[in-house]
């Protein structure tokens, strides 16, 4: 799979957005960093879909909507989980 990234606001150590384009959808993603006690970092995505142009895709999006959010928590999860060993 092939994406384009275009970084629009980066604001690190506090949040980071970008554009992500393929040839057949679009979206955006918002992370944001909070600082917590005990020095560890609490970590929030926001993903907004802004175009999906294929049609199959789109109606699984439409109907699975769900399942799609459980793959954003994994791969959140997973994330969180790689940041928090190279420390």
């Amino acid at each position: 799979m092939e994406l384009k990234e275009t970084i629009l606001e980066n604001n690190l150590q506090d949040s980071f957005k970008a554009l992500y384009q393929h040839k057949n959808m679009d979206n955006t993603m918002k992370s944001k960093f909070t600082s917590t006690e005990h020095n560890k970092t609490k970590y929030e995505a926001e993903v907004e879909y802004t175009r999906i142009d294929w049609f199959l895709p789109r109606i699984m999006f439409m109907l699975f909507k769900k399942a799609h959010c459980k793959h954003l928590d994994q791969w959140a999860n997973d994330f969180k989980e790689y940041v928090e060993t190279i420390n």
